[in-house]
């Protein structure tokens, strides 16, 4: 480290130190722009909802485009003057072992918030924000979400020093006498040792794989008429007789279907083009690093987001494949910690702070790092028991009440034949949705670890340490009591976890040993 370097963590530390005066402070004005931008976002939040109403009235809003203009311009005013009442009215006060925020125009709110009880200090800078190098810090707990805070506008260098400061007390408060949480941010450029990295064809895999676009076009169906409206007109102005060209009337079946062919690709190019980007806008620059006893996550393109994560707080470990990731060999691999809280509800995987998601790796590679984080599980050597086939059973018993109903009803309209070929095409449909999931559970367990496998075109592992669970759960009804089957239902602090349909015999020994872990293992589960 250089004298300038020196020096300037020295000037930070002396600003978090004035920080710490007890005197409540306000934030930078950039911050405006921060809060109009939550505003419209925000809006667009409720704005989904009117698309109906808007679609209906669609003809009648276009034929008047000035008061377009003027309710655009009225919403956009909004906008800023709650950007700067929402500025006006935040402060902020940080003491030497908890921070307080005050905040809110028309409801108002004072967030008391112990640094012992923060679980995360996630570091984020908006493409706004990269102007005068401010960030935000959102300082997450291990309890509810209203209890979360957020310092919308520091400067990037006086934030990573007061993340430290703030890091550095929890972990004092808590006496931790393995690591030094703080460390990962203190340590220089150098301590860290890279794990993994995404280049842009791993982007792209990732956009191709994990396709979300279909939400997007389920928003749109509203305007699906005007939207052909509108295409209709434009293939007249350019002269595409559209009519002719899926006109099966006019030309061989093998051209009629070759055109349909086409077109599904073309409009199948632009909805995975649109899950590419978004790939691309959330995974950029995405580096894994890891310091000491943490994880650090870094990736952006329009908004940076930097996470840490300390890795005795990972619940669980889960590799996700979809069925394009099981043909190309790709792996979405996720360390879960806490999620009591609900903060996260609304925001993408790549955004969550309770979850570091690696995009798109190949099986090796997510193997090695989950051996990183776990040095002492054996998921790539474990062979996974099935659950009993009454499972299929069970789920063809389901679906046979609304088939007889079909089948009882078409007797007395006359109409059996169709009615039979329906409900059989049903329950053969079904039946083999059903044998596929049966064959893709599967359940092993170790000393230490416990396993899952489940899926149905794509495939999920999940692995975590007995010692992490919280609760254990021995499920039986009445119904396959008799066949000596039973459930397990283990909780853990990132969620729970249900197998059915196991041997009752194997559910006890698996509660058993788990309970003897946690006699044994005296490791806290945070």
């Amino acid at each position: 480290m250089d004298n300038s370097d020196f020096s300037q963590n020295n000037e930070d530390s002396q600003q978090v130190a004035e920080l710490q005066n007890g005197e409540w402070n306000k934030l930078s004005p950039i911050s405006i722009v921060y809060f109009a931008v939550r505003s419209i976002f925000d809006f667009a939040t409720t704005f989904f909802y009117l698309i109906p109403v808007l679609a209906i009235n669609f003809n009648k809003i276009k034929e008047q485009p000035l008061i377009i203009v003027v309710v655009a311009a009225c919403i956009l005013i909004i906008f800023i003057v709650m950007g700067v009442l929402n500025y006006w009215f935040y402060r902020f006060r940080v003491g030497s072992d908890r921070i307080e925020i005050k905040q809110g125009i028309f409801k108002k709110s004072h967030i008391d918030l112990p640094f012992a009880r923060i679980q995360n200090v996630k570091l984020s800078q908006p493409l706004y924000y990269r102007i005068n190098d401010y960030s935000c810090i959102e300082l997450d707990t291990a309890g509810s979400a209203k209890q979360e805070a957020k310092i919308v506008a520091l400067k990037t260098d006086l934030a990573k020093q007061f993340r430290i400061k703030i890091l550095e007390t929890a972990t004092e408060s808590k006496s931790d006498a393995f690591s030094s949480i703080a460390s990962a941010d203190a340590g220089a450029a150098s301590n860290e040792v890279i794990l993994n990295h995404r280049s842009m064809r791993d982007l792209v895999i990732h956009g191709l794989t994990n396709n979300r676009i279909w939400i997007f076009l389920g928003a749109l169906a509203p305007f699906y008429g005007s939207i052909s409206d509108f295409l209709s007109q434009f293939f007249e102005s350019i002269g595409f007789d559209a009519e002719a060209y899926f006109s099966i009337e006019t030309q061989a079946w093998w051209e009629f279907g070759l055109h349909v062919l086409s077109v599904a690709m073309l409009i199948m190019l632009v909805v995975v083009s649109f899950s590419v980007v978004g790939a691309i806008l959330m995974f950029y620059k995405y580096t894994l690093s890891k310091t000491k006893d943490r994880y650090i996550r870094r990736s952006g393109l329009l908004t940076k987001h930097e996470v840490s994560m300390k890795l005795s707080r990972i619940q669980i470990m889960v590799q996700a494949q979809d069925w394009l990731d099981v043909l190309l060999g790709r792996v979405n691999l996720s360390f879960e910690q806490n999620t009591s809280g609900v903060a996260n509800a609304n925001k993408s995987d790549g955004q969550m702070s309770n979850k570091l998601l690696v995009p798109s790796v190949t099986i090796p590679e997510s193997l090695a790092l989950m051996k990183n984080a776990m040095p002492s599980q054996t998921l790539a050597e474990q062979v996974f028991k099935p659950i009993s086939k009454r499972y299929i059973l069970r789920g063809l018993l389901l679906i046979a009440l609304p088939v007889g109903g079909l089948l009882f009803t078409a007797i007395f309209r006359n109409d059996l034949y169709v009615a039979a070929s329906v409900a059989c095409s049903a329950f053969v449909f079904i039946g083999a949705i059903l044998v596929i999931r049966w064959k893709r559970w599967g359940y092993s367990y170790d000393k230490e670890y416990f396993y899952i496998r489940r899926g149905l075109f794509g495939v999920n592992y999940y692995c975590f340490p007995m010692y992490k669970v919280q609760q254990a759960q021995f499920k039986q009804s009445i119904f396959i009591r008799p066949y000596q089957l039973a459930s397990l239902k283990v909780v853990l602090a990132s969620g729970a976890k249900l197998v059915p349909y196991m041997p009752a015999s194997d559910v006890k020994n698996i509660i058993n040993c788990i309970l003897d872990q946690l006699v044994i293992d005296k490791r806290s589960w945070m």
